[in-house]
């Protein structure tokens, strides 16, 4: 079976390297031809077909290009990101950096959104409300159950935008907490443990904006286990 290579993977040996490898593996014979020639598996430069699969240490990304149904490219693709393939492009030449390695497309970093809302009224309504069981920050610093974590320690939790955005889930909050279209009202077989805390979601987010500006607290290195 033909495999289209260029210049730079026939010329160099690497063919020769790679491909027996992939007979002894798999006992199927590739054999390589020019760019131009027809041929059922082909390694292609150009973006946008077949599998980015390989990059030279010059940077240029090639693409192993078959038919969706052929058998051989995809055991020939899959051979290649196996641990016996990448051995083999590590291993070619012998006495220098690998000619080709893995591709491997950059991984989608994640960036959260800056949380919106009004940060001075997301202040206060931290301190009314919240401000009754969490120190918010030095306006109450004397304040607080000495049970419950501070904003600072809440704000230093790598989590904390999700602990924040469903605060009243987690308990004690949703035996007081009211947040319309998202909890159920209070009634007389299930009434609020305390005075009612009532927030819209527009002054959730508010709390959440004002929450993102503050500085975490340092809560020093973690414990450790000998």
């Amino acid at each position: 079976m033909a495999i289209a290579m260029p210049p730079e993977m026939t010329d160099s040996g690497f063919a020769q390297h790679l491909l027996p490898r992939f007979k002894f593996r798999h006992r199927i014979a590739l054999d390589p031809v020019a760019p131009d020639s027809a041929a059922e598996l082909a390694f292609r430069r150009e973006d946008g077909v077949g599998e980015a699969i390989l990059i030279g240490r010059d940077g240029t990304v090639y693409r192993l290009v078959f038919a969706p149904d052929s058998a051989t490219g995809r055991k020939f693709a899959d051979w290649l990101r196996s641990g016996p393939g990448q051995k083999t492009l590590e291993s070619f030449p012998k006495d220098g950096p690998p000619l080709f390695t893995l591709f491997e497309a950059p991984a989608e970093q994640k960036v959260e959104a800056a949380p919106t809302g009004d940060v001075a009224l997301g202040s206060e309504l931290a301190l009314l409300h919240c401000g009754r069981c969490h120190v918010v920050d030095k306006r109450n610093r004397m304040g607080g159950i000495g049970s419950t974590p501070s904003f600072g320690a809440l704000r230093a939790r790598a989590n904390w935008h999700d602990l924040f955005l469903k605060f009243w889930v987690e308990p004690p909050h949703p035996s007081f907490t009211l947040i319309p279209g998202m909890t159920e009202e209070f009634t007389d077989s299930r009434p609020a443990r305390i005075h009612p805390v009532k927030l819209s979601d527009i002054e959730v987010n508010a709390i959440i904006a004002f929450i993102a500006t503050m500085k975490p607290k340092d809560l020093g290195a973690p414990i450790r286990y000998d």
